[in-house]
Formats: structure tokens, sequence, C-alpha cells
């Protein structure tokens, strides 16, 4: 079907007597041709299977649609925590006293604001922000929601930083939109690139990578900095706190979990 020219093909649950399959075509003069192909296909492959006993082909045509804009209707406004909503940037929401809205505009990135990892570093970052006017390093930022947020809840400076090219024109495109490029800088790359450090640094990747930057991380952290870590299932929590706190230069603070997903927070001892 994809080399009759199919733009997309699914498997239906079917019963136990048929396997169904579903495939979209344009609707042009090369339809009856693909046709006459497929049932052509059809018959030889009974041929060569005798088991395949049945074969129907039905058909139906969908109506013109602006697919452009249906896909934004399955994207809705999120309350992530008491104070933020996240929402597209088409959505009108009547926001209550208080809530902030973060306008994400739907890419490849990660971060969208229903992980429950993003969910549980922002909640972090509302607990270790109340001090205005510190710095934020955002490792792996994808759409750069928690460097928006971080910026929302008054930081003064907030780097968000992305090996991934893609993630990094989603974040800055997120940062316009929220109008916070006066506090958020989003760059291309790795911390070793970085010459400072920053009062929290949080990172939201996976568990192999978390204990592999261990050190960089610790270097872009400042004395009673706050390091925060998600991206981590219920049992990788442990080692993965071992892991740090071996270095004698961290504390532990806090874990918080959401479903089977865990956010670490540890504070970085002071220098005697």
């Amino acid at each position: 079907m994809i080399e009759q020219g199919s733009t997309g093909i699914e498997e239906l649950d079917g019963d136990l007597r048929w396997v169904r399959l579903k495939a979209y075509f344009p609707q042009d003069e090369k339809a009856k041709r693909m046709l006459h192909a497929l049932r052509q296909y059809l018959k030889s492959l009974q041929k060569t299977s005798p088991e395949i006993s049945r074969v129907q082909i039905k058909t139906a045509s969908i109506p013109e649609q602006d697919w452009g804009e249906n896909w934004k209707r399955f994207f809705k406004p999120v309350q992530v925590t008491s104070r933020f909503v996240v929402k597209p940037p088409w959505s009108k929401i009547q926001l209550r006293r208080r809530q902030i809205p973060i306008d994400i505009i739907p890419g490849m990135a990660f971060g969208t604001g229903t992980h429950a990892t993003t969910i549980l570093c922002i909640q972090a970052l509302e607990k270790r922000l109340k001090k205005r006017g510190l710095s934020v390093l955002d490792v792996g930022t994808g759409s750069g929601i928690l460097s928006i947020v971080a910026a929302k809840l008054g930081a003064k400076e907030v780097w968000g930083i992305d090996i991934d090219g893609v993630a990094v024109e989603n974040a800055r495109e997120n940062i316009e939109k929220n109008h916070v490029s006066g506090v958020v800088k989003i760059r291309k790359g790795s911390m070793g690139g970085l010459r400072k450090k920053f009062d929290v640094v949080v990172v939201n990747i996976d568990f192999k990578s978390l204990r592999r930057m261990r050190k960089p991380l610790l270097n872009h952290l400042e004395n009673q900095g706050f390091l925060i870590l998600s991206g981590i299932l219920e049992g990788e929590k442990d080692r993965l706190r071992q892991h740090f706190i071996e270095t004698g230069l961290l504390q532990w603070e806090k874990d918080s979990q959401e479903g089977e997903w865990v956010c670490l927070t540890f504070k970085k001892k002071k220098e005697s």
C-alpha cells in the first residue's frame, strides 16, 4: 500500500476472524489504478498463501478538511500546579487569581507540560525560587518550558541549553511567545561551553545521562545552590541519589513522585 502511494496506514482492533488495515490515499486519477493493482496483489498473495481464505476491500471518500487547524483540538490547557497553566497559544482561557499562563507551541521537542517529570520539575522550581533574583541553568531545555517557568518565578537570569537543534528552535519560539527573552537565553550545545555557575540547575532527561553528567552539573552549581534532577523512574532513584551523594559535595533535600516518575533535589554544601 505504501508503494501504491498511501499517505498513512493504521491497524484496527477487530474480531478473531479479521485483520483490519485502514489506508489513506489521495483521491485523484491514480485511485482506480491503485485499486486494480491492490486487488491483483491480493489474488497473488492468496495463491502463495492458501490460508488467507477471504479478503475484502472497502472504500470510502473522506471530505476535504483543514488538517492544519484540526490537529490543534488535541492540545488542551493543562493546570500543572496551582499557579501555572500550560496552554497552546491559540487557546483562550479564564485564569483564576494569581494563575500564570505558559504558552507552549507543540513541536517535536519534549516538554508540553503534561508529562509527570515536567510537572515535578515545575513544582521543584516553585519551591526553590521563592527568593527572587536567582540564576538558573536548564539543561536539556527541550521546549523551553522550565526556563520560562523560572523566568516567570522571578529568576534574574536563565540559560537553557540543548544539543538538539530542533529543540533549540522550538524553545526560542516559546521564549518569544511568553515575553521572557530579556531574561532567558537559549543556546545549542553542551555545558562545556558555559563559563559560569548558577544558583539552581534543573535537568529533566534520563537516568544514564544524569549519571554521566554528574561532574559538569556540579561544576556549574554555586555553593549552597540547588540541583533538581528528573526523568528518573522509581526503581532508579536510590542508585542515582547515592551516585550524587558520594561526591561529598551535596546533601539530599527532597524526593517527590508522580506515578512511577521521581524528582530528586540536592543542595550543594558550602565550601569551608
